[in-house]
C-alpha cells in the first residue's frame, strides 16, 4: 500500500509518516520532513528511530541555513564592492 493511502487510512501511523518524512528528506523538502517527524514524535516519543531521524534532519537544517548565509554573504559582498 501506498503511504498515502495508509495515512488516509491511518493519520496516525507513525511507521507510514516515518516512511514519508524519509521521502521528503530525499527530495530536500526539509520542513515537510519536520512535521511528519514531529507528529510521529507526538503519537510515539520513545521511538529511537523517529528521534534519530529528527536529529539527522536538525543537522541538515543547519546545515542548510549555513550554507545559505555564506551565498547571501558572498552576494551582498559582491554588491557592495560594485556599488564603490
Amino acid at each position: 500500500m501506498e503511504i498515502i493511502k495508509v495515512l488516509e487510512l491511518e493519520p496516525l501511523n507513525v511507521k507510514a509518516l516515518y516512511r514519508r518524512s524519509q521521502s521528503y528528506l530525499k527530495a530536500s523538502e526539509l520542513e515537510k520532513a519536520e512535521i511528519d517527524l514531529k507528529k510521529a514524535l507526538t503519537i510515539d516519543p520513545n521511538n529511537r528511530i523517529v528521534k534519530l531521524e529528527y536529529s539527522k534532519l536538525k543537522e541538515m537544517q543547519k546545515e542548510y541555513a549555513k550554507c545559505q548565509a555564506e551565498v547571501f554573504g558572498t552576494m551582498f559582498s559582491r554588491a557592495a564592492h560594485l556599488e564603490i
